[in-house]
């Protein structure tokens, strides 16, 4: 049975909330790292599949003010994400400015999530139906099938 786009979005961010746990226990160098990748591909994918989708909706089919500037914020800090997971590709783990720059990456990420949960999902509810939020969770699962393949 499809979901609301809203749902899925807030389980995944609890499941990257959950590897990031993951990743700053960890005291295993590989571990650490395949964490840290497994986290990075899922995000990855994450992002792109909202932009596709809800960020694209709420840009496009929204004439509004309000719903625009969430979406162009949501996006801005995506950017921002995408920057600091690759200054962490380039990083050695062991090093303490690994630890430095993922913890900035973190803060950054709750900071989105937090505004993306209130804003943003409160922007798309009161802009599209329960049906198309059900509609654009179809759509996000098969942009993201689509862009594992």
């Amino acid at each position: 049975m499809s979901e609301s786009i809203l749902k899925t979005l807030r389980d995944e961010h609890r499941r990257v909330e959950g590897l990031i746990v993951q990743i700053e226990n960890s005291s295993d160098i590989v571990q650490k790292k395949d964490l840290y990748l497994q986290m990075r591909s899922e995000l990855m994918l994450h992002m792109e599949g909202e932009e596709k989708t809800i960020y694209a909706h709420l840009l496009e089919d929204v004439h509004d003010e309000e719903a625009e500037e969430v979406a162009q914020s949501a996006e801005s800090q995506h950017n921002e994400m995408r920057d600091l997971l690759s200054k962490i590709d380039n990083i050695g783990i062991e090093s303490d400015e690994w630890d430095s720059t993922f913890r900035k990456f973190t803060r950054c990420f709750h900071k989105h999530i937090e505004e993306e949960e209130v804003s943003l999902f409160a922007e798309a509810k009161g802009d599209f139906s329960r049906e198309e939020l059900i509609d654009f969770g179809d759509e996000f699962a098969e942009i993201k099938q689509h862009l594992i393949q």
